[in-house]
């Protein structure tokens, strides 16, 4: 398990910091730019596991998109989905299920929609109880008011529907970005949580040319006839994100600029720059920024429904402060990535800080915080809050830092820019096993690159060890003397720590070998059916056979008959790679390591 010790700022600072560009206003331009007539390019947006899910979406929709250094470009549009089945994976991100089960069901095609372990327990009912009053054909295919989905080609009809508004503004933003294809009103029922998000929505839809009016949150309806359509949108800085640099600015007095940030946004996460300001901090906003200049925090009690994202945040400052403090309105927040109130309240315990929670409000004892080990129960929002307090507290550290990849992946470099010291402990690495085709080259990387990590692979370390491919190794020396280079090699690897490695399918044939790659390592089944297999090998058949058998398949059927029980003999996880994209094998590979606290 990767662990991050943080080092507290030993005097006030004074620093300028960019932000980037906000989810929320980044995936609700990916999917209106899908139903927009023309190519949208969205400029500054934010690149992160919640967007790569949404991105995962539509282009499994044949939907084409590009990925550039500082843009996201939607080529296509809803008009290229086929009257084909598509199955759909929206990760772990709550946003990409809602708002894509809105567009799927005024497209063709039969749809399976669903999300990784963690998402499939976060509720979808109220969206999909709307959608049939319009006539929409979903099915539960597990449990009621939980994906995974099916959705069926349907007639809709012109209704005005209903929707519950007390769970999550999800379902009315989701049911907004629809409005100009189903032509309806929208009707609340409740009282309307979140608000903000509702703005925020409303305002993204109106830069694609099309205006919704809001009635006082107790219904929506069209005010233009208009299409989407528009070329290009310029994604602003993530409130969310700045709230916890604003925190660490408030608790150690330190004066923090934060760039890229609109003054006169709706983002719901500005507001905690009000809580903070009632504390006696003082704010300045110019142009595209924002400085808060720390004076300390004191007691709040605050109604947190508009903004929820910020509790924990808020939750930490208020262990800080003497006195009591009260959050209240945090009903969402049993529904998130995890049940955050009772994770916050964990966590807060083993700092030595009493709480107290009551319906959806939580009081807070502050005063003398000490330091802990942090959990993060997959949430990347506990990662960040308490991250605030080892700014202030010597020796507070971080459990699986790498979930901050879902909405801030470089949040760690940006704390290290201020000038707070992140150090990461070593870990194990994960080495990946399987036999030939089975991915672990793409995996590799992708894997690396999510965990933020560095990876090498066996087999260009056998390349560079003996200077000439393994093609010509085993042409002019056979199988055994590359064995006995790809064991020299493997012998270095537990010198490593916090390293993806890939090897070959019959590196673990010796045991030896096996010793060494355990000593500091993880395995990680990567299982592929033959048919898979047969597939790819095919492809790569220029590759040295294995075996002396004549045909690709008969090779393969010897080889899954000797090698598949080692594998999963050793194996700490087994993640099947049979019709799955590399990033959803990825994703269950880290839902994987943290479930078993490695």
């Amino acid at each position: 398990m990767k662990i991050i010790k943080i080092i507290p700022i030993k005097r006030p600072i004074s620093g300028e910091i960019k932000v980037p560009g906000s989810k929320s206003y980044t995936l609700r331009a990916l999917l209106l730019s899908a139903f927009s007539i023309t190519p949208v390019t969205v400029l500054n947006p934010l690149q992160c596991d919640d967007t790569d899910a949404m991105i995962d979406c539509l282009k499994n929709l044949g939907i084409e998109v590009e990925l550039g250094k500082d843009f996201i470009k939607v080529r296509g549009s809803v008009k290229d989905i086929k009257n084909k089945k598509y199955k759909l994976n929206a990760h772990l991100s709550g946003v990409t299920i809602r708002l894509i089960l809105a567009l799927l069901v005024i497209v063709p095609g039969t749809k399976i929609l669903e999300g990784e372990s963690g998402l499939n327990k976060r509720p979808i009912g109220p969206l999909v109880d709307a959608l049939r009053q319009l006539g929409a054909t979903i099915k539960y295919l597990d449990k009621k008011g939980y994906p995974p989905l099916l959705i069926q080609p349907s007639k809709l009809r012109s209704k005005n529907i209903f929707v519950n508004g007390e769970i999550s503004s999800q379902y009315i933003s989701a049911l907004l970005m629809i409005l100009p294809f189903i032509k309806v009103s929208i009707e609340v029922n409740g009282e309307q949580v979140t608000k903000p998000y509702i703005d925020m929505t409303i305002d993204t839809i109106k830069a694609f040319g099309v205006e919704i009016k809001n009635n006082g949150y107790k219904s929506y309806e069209l005010t233009s006839r208009n299409s989407y359509d528009a070329k290009e949108y310029s994604v602003e800085g993530d409130f969310s994100s700045a709230g916890y640099l604003f925190a660490i600015a408030a608790l150690t007095n330190s004066k923090i600029t934060v760039n890229n940030l609109n003054p006169e946004s709706v983002q719901a996460d500005k507001k905690i720059l009000s809580v903070l300001e009632g504390m006696g901090n003082k704010i300045t906003f110019h142009k595209n920024a924002v400085t808060l200049e720390g004076k300390g925090v004191l007691p709040v009690s605050v109604d947190m429904v508009d903004f929820p994202d910020q509790a924990q945040t808020l939750a930490v400052l208020a262990a800080f402060a003497k006195g009591q403090s009260v959050l209240s309105g945090l009903q969402s927040l049993r529904i998130k990535e995890t049940d955050r109130l009772q994770a916050t309240i964990n966590e807060l315990k083993k700092m030595g800080i009493r709480t107290r929670l009551k319906n959806d409000s939580l009081t807070i004892y502050g005063g003398k915080p000490k330091v802990a080990k942090i959990k993060t129960y997959g949430d990347h929002r506990m990662a960040m809050a308490f991250a605030v307090a080892g700014t202030k507290l010597k020796g507070m550290e971080i459990e699986n830092p790498e979930v901050v990849s879902k909405t801030f992946p470089s949040f760690w470099e940006s704390l290290a820019s201020l000038g707070v010291g992140v150090n990461v402990a070593s870990s194990k690495n994960i080495i990946l096993i399987g036999m030939r085709g089975s991915g672990k080259t793409t995996i590799l990387k992708l894997l690396a690159r999510k965990l933020k990590i560095k990876f090498i692979d066996v087999d260009d370390l056998i390349v560079a060890h003996a200077g000439t491919s393994i093609e010509k190794i085993v042409q002019q020396s056979g199988w055994k003397y590359f064995r006995d280079i790809e064991s020299e090699v493997i012998k270095k690897i537990p010198s490593l720590s916090d390293t993806v490695v890939a090897t070959g399918g019959g590196s673990v044939i010796r045991p030896k070998n096996v010793n060494f790659l355990k000593k500091n390592g993880i395995f990680v089944f990567l299982d592929a059916s033959s048919d898979v297999l047969q597939k790819r090998n095919i492809k790569s058949s220029k590759k040295p056979r294995l075996t002396e058998k004549k045909t690709v398949n008969e090779e393969i059927a010897i080889l899954l008959k000797e090698r598949i029980p080692l594998y999963k003999k050793l194996a700490d996880i087994t993640v099947s790679v049979d019709q799955k994209t590399p990033i959803k094998i990825v994703n269950e590979i880290i839902t994987q390591l943290r479930l078993k606290n490695i």
